[in-house]
């Protein structure tokens, strides 16, 4: 997979969330937070937030008498508010509920809120989501409610705008390396509001102009219809030059393009629908692999994240799915109810959820986009192209997209201390990334660490020989040389068990062993030591699901078709086969 340990990092965001924006913004969110409830939370209200992330705006207007809802799509971010709520003894004026921002209206019957608050969450929506999810809130406000929409926007004015820009940019890097979170600056909301049939009372701007706070009310007679079908997109709308250099030299960081539906061939009511994540390489290839099928592909908002990363990381999950259904509106485009699924995402989806919600019904394609057209005309054949493959072409790519940052950092410092230097560094910086990964399934030892110290033990040994033998210097006359070389080695094989060979990372397993839960957004502790895949072979109805969704061939059949665990070793604990099982028939123990 990509990384094992990228998949892991975003589980520990929710902790770190409030930390995070309160820094982007420098305390602003926090007041605006304080504001709305001082100036517009009454005793006896029924109020909604919309992304409540955990839950601080909820805590404070319940204390003030209020009756308060919260939704959020993180179960993470619900898991802090629960406890935040219940430390503060208000569980009996405060529920939270782990939904999406366009399922509110399932949930709520209409005219049910006097005020509607959503803080910074609109800026993280899609256009298409935006649109629907203003149409759902103004059936759920009462005649006389209120909305209260914050979110940062670009200033208007272009002085401010550079100011804010300089302001934010470093302010932005660092609140994603502590907490993997961001936001993105809106242009037209208020435009968007009253297209959506709001009145809007009151815009106040603040922080560079680049926080609006938006008060908007419901004209009587207003009309509930949305607009026609969202525009379906096409292939060549996805391509960016410089997202596709980035794919290959960025992969640690998120890559995204706008969700949405796109319509590849000429797709009629059908056609297949096919679901992956926005992550703008994994977009390109499939749009790729279906150039000759006639489908509706349907990208979903797991914020540029990849699919298999996304399921682990929770950004590809049931409800990012019911999002992107929703707003393409693809149950009026099409008469079947089937959508395929990455088979790499069957950690994060429950099928079930999916169907109730949605009416859909959710198979589970290939791990590889290239073996779709083949799934489409035989769904069989997912048998024999579900496994993640780690091959020379795979590992090659890796290494560049996976380490260029490494380099360029390495090269900086080199630049600056001895430049001299850059050149033989580069030089042995993606030589030895080359023989390491390009040798990894050959080079003795288990791990990364102990791969690439074998290969530093080699050189450091060749050159003492060197040394002594041919310029009749002492052995380690050079021991700079093999302490810089030895530590490129270390840096190159850093988590590289995880990256190309699929397998737990060592680096957080050392972690654990060390007491470490996290340390800075990179490495998370949290998911190691949950053990390998159990069967309960008395509750297995032999289904084969867990064969189809296992990515590295843990399962197999023995005699004519039981379905048992042949290969356990090879067990990472993705979940992807405990979490689609219907019979609770398998899982996981140390």
């Amino acid at each position: 997979m990509f990384s094992y340990i990228f998949m892991k990092i975003l589980e520990s965001r929710p902790e770190r969330y409030d930390a995070g924006i309160s820094f982007l913004s420098g305390g602003h969110v926090s007041k605006i937070r304080k504001q709305i409830v001082k100036d517009f939370v009454k005793p006896g209200m029924k109020i909604l937030d919309i992304g409540c992330g955990t839950g601080l705006l909820l805590e404070s207007a319940a204390k003030a008498g209020t009756i308060a809802k919260g939704i959020d799509i993180s179960e993470g971010m619900l898991e802090v508010a629960r406890k935040r709520i219940a430390k503060s003894g208000l569980q009996d004026k405060v529920s939270v509920y782990n939904a999406g921002a366009v399922e509110a209206e399932t949930l709520f019957d209409e005219s049910s809120f006097d005020l509607i608050v959503s803080t910074l969450v609109f800026s993280e929506l899609y256009r298409e989501e935006r649109t629907l999810v203003l149409s759902q809130i103004r059936k759920l406000l009462k005649p006389d409610g209120r909305l209260i929409l914050a979110v940062e926007t670009q200033p208007r004015n272009f002085l401010k705008r550079i100011a804010h820009f300089l302001v934010r940019l470093p302010l932005a890097v660092i609140t994603y390396l502590i907490a993997q979170t961001g936001t993105k600056p809106l242009k037209n909301l208020p435009e968007e509001m009253e297209k959506a049939g709001f009145s809007i009372i009151n815009e106040e701007r603040s922080f560079f102009d680049s926080f609006i706070v938006l008060t908007a009310s419901i004209p009587k007679n207003a009309a509930h219809a949305l607009d026609n079908l969202p525009e379906v997109g096409k292939p060549e709308d996805d391509f960016s030059v410089v997202q596709s250099v980035w794919d290959f030299i960025g992969r640690w960081f998120p890559n995204p393009v706008e969700p949405g539906l796109r319509a590849i061939g000429t797709p009629g009511r059908n056609s297949p629908v096919i679901l992956t994540s926005n992550f703008h390489l994994t977009v390109r290839r499939v749009e790729k692999a279906l150039k000759n099928e006639n489908v509706f592909l349907l990208v979903a908002p797991t914020n540029g994240i990849n699919v298999w990363c996304g399921a682990e990381g929770g950004d590809l999950n049931t409800h990012s799915v019911i999002t992107a259904i929703r707003t393409s509106r693809i149950n009026e485009r099409v008469d079947h109810d089937r959508i395929i699924l990455p088979q790499f995402s069957a950690s994060g989806i429950n099928l079930k959820l999916l169907k109730a919600e949605t009416g859909r019904t959710g198979l589970f394609g290939p791990a590889y986009a290239r073996h779709i057209p083949a799934f489409l005309r035989d769904h069989r054949t997912v048998f024999k192209n579900n496994k993640a493959v780690f091959s020379l072409p795979f590992r090659l790519e890796m290494l560049l997209s996976m380490n260029f940052i490494y380099w360029f950092a390495l090269a900086v410092v080199t630049l600056f201390v001895v430049p001299h230097k850059l050149m033989p560094v580069t030089l042995w910086f993606w030589l030895n990334g080359l023989i390491l990964y390009t040798g990894f399934p050959w080079i003795p030892g288990k791990s990364g660490w102990l791969k690439a110290g074998v290969i530093s033990l080699i050189e450091i040994v060749a050159i003492a020989l060197y040394s002594a033998l041919a310029l009749n210097m002492p052995a380690f006359a050079f021991w700079k040389l093999m302490l810089g070389l030895s530590a490129i080695n270390l840096m190159l094989g850093f988590d590289l068990k995880g990256i190309v060979a699929g397998y737990p990372s060592e680096a957080e397993w050392l972690m654990k062993k060390l007491g470490m839960k996290s340390f800075g957004h990179i490495f998370s502790a949290e998911k190691q030591g949950e053990g390998k895949i159990r069967q309960d072979v008395g509750k297995c109805t032999d289904c084969r699901i867990c064969l189809m969704v296992c990515p590295k061939g843990v399962f197999d059949v023995v005699g004519e078709k039981s379905i048992r665990i042949t290969n356990r070793q090879e067990c990472f604990a993705c979940n992807a086969c405990v979490t689609q099982c219907p019979e609770d028939a398998l899982f996981l123990k140390k």
